[in-house]
């Protein structure tokens, strides 16, 4: 329970935290909201089992030490003051560590899929997952065009 909370509370605090004005009182708080969730959410993970390939632990623990070891460098690179790789960083991570990693839990089998959908048997999970990932690659191309400078 815990784990689907701070993944939900993470999911929401952070584009308020990434995309929201940077520098002031507010953004420094939210992202410690949103790293503090982070973190917790990763560490909880280490007890959900499931695909054990090494002990209790597998390929979905990966995402998990990617998350804690990005939210610790982007730690460093902002006390370093290097506050682009920073922002690199967590925006990554936020994409690829929570919301690519959370679109996996729909696959069919995993209890996310059954809790929304109900029998393990249907497909809508990877329906779920395309959905989810057609809208990453229209936001990615949108975000990357770059307004034209005029000489005017």
């Amino acid at each position: 329970m815990v784990h689907i909370i701070c993944g939900v509370t993470a999911l929401i605090v952070g584009p308020i935290a990434l995309y929201g004005k940077r520098r002031g009182a507010l953004h420094r708080a939210e992202g410690y909201l949103w790293v503090f969730s982070m973190l917790l959410l990763a560490g909880t993970s280490f007890f959900i089992e499931g695909l054990a390939v090494f002990g209790r632990f597998g390929p979905i623990h990966l995402p998990s030490l990617f998350a804690i070891w990005s939210i610790f460098e982007a730690l460093r690179q902002i006390y370093l003051g290097n506050s682009a790789l920073h922002c690199r960083i967590m925006h990554n991570l936020y994409w690829y560590g929570l919301v690519i990693a959370g679109l996996v839990n729909f696959l069919p089998g995993r209890v996310t899929n059954r809790v929304f959908f109900g029998c393990p048997k249907e497909n809508y999970g990877f329906g779920v997952i395309a959905l989810g990932i057609i809208c990453l690659f229209t936001w990615h191309a949108y975000s990357c065009r770059k307004p034209k400078m005029s000489l005017l």
